[in-house]
């Protein structure tokens, strides 16, 4: 354990070592993998300086990714770059690929960008205390809202941020996480709550597992900036032996997936905000470029 000013530096070597220094923390801890995420939140003081934290990167087997007799496991340090060149599955290469630009995919990871936190505006700036930090209010329901939720929203309006994760969604990946507690299986689908996710603070994810490989997957995806910004809408469907499921990002706190016709009818039933209507015609467009 290294003392590095305002917190502490540690470097797990194993699964259990991490939980360990996580349980022993009390939700006072944050994972560091590729740090693309906490090292932002960090250094621009988004929240409070976490009294440690645990590197994961030295522990063994975490980067791995292959086809084995149960699916496709993709080890949560894989990183982007790696998904993008070395991935089973096109539409996942493809989706990772569409993320963040070249120079931050051989950064940033896999796991990390299922467990990255939300961009809402109000949340990063340290002056909102907003519904999702414990405040009264969601200030994006009545305020800037061009790029938050039309769909899902009840106390919260900000959107699941990552790429890949939508692409996981639409192939029913399961998420394995280990943590003081034991073990337990996630499916992706169930992954992602109103407020966040379902991970407990001594939790970490130590594989994800797809399946069954598509016989047809596509990852569509609209932005205003390439290479920039994140996602205002995509859409990801995969098709396979169960049919096609379809899933959505960019356009709820959770990632809406299903049949073709139960995502169409969700979107029919959809609440847009003041300023992101425009986002239900880029939703069908995505769909029609889908082929769905």
């Amino acid at each position: 354990m290294k003392a590095l000013g305002a917190f502490k530096y540690y470097e797990a070597t194993s699964v259990q070592d991490a939980i360990s220094v996580l349980s022993q923390y009390a939700g006072k801890a944050k994972v560091y993998a590729g740090g693309v995420d906490v090292i932002d939140w960090m250094k621009k003081r988004y929240m409070p300086t976490p009294q440690v934290l645990v590197n994961l990167k030295k522990i063994p087997g975490l980067n791995k990714m292959g086809s084995q007799s149960d699916g496709v496991h993709i080890g949560p340090l894989v990183t982007l770059a790696e998904l993008v060149d070395g991935s089973p599955i096109p539409m996942l290469a493809d989706a990772a690929k569409k993320g963040p630009a070249p120079n931050l995919r051989t950064q940033a990871t896999v796991g990390g960008n299922i467990c990255q936190n939300v961009w809402c505006w109000y949340y990063r700036w340290p002056d909102w205390y907003c519904y999702r930090k414990g405040g009264p209010v969601c200030f994006a329901t009545a305020g800037r809202n061009q790029f938050h939720a039309i769909m899902e929203q009840k106390v919260c309006n900000a959107v699941v941020p990552g790429d890949v994760s939508v692409a996981l969604t639409a192939l029913g990946a399961n998420l394995m996480i280990q943590g003081s507690g034991g073990s337990r299986t996630v499916p992706i689908k169930e992954f992602y709550i109103v407020l966040g996710n379902v991970l407990k603070p001594d939790e970490i994810v130590t594989d994800i597992v797809v399946p069954e490989s598509p016989s047809k997957g596509v990852f569509v995806k609209s932005r205003t900036r390439a290479a920039i910004d994140f996602a205002t809408a995509s859409v990801a469907a995969a098709t396979t032996s169960k049919g096609t499921t379809v899933a959505l990002g960019g356009v709820a706190p959770i990632i809406p997936n299903g049949t073709p016709d139960a995502i169409k009818a969700a979107l029919d039933k959809a609440t847009p905000l003041s300023q992101n209507r425009y986002k239900l015609s880029v939703v069908r467009g995505l769909l029609k470029q889908a082929g769905v």
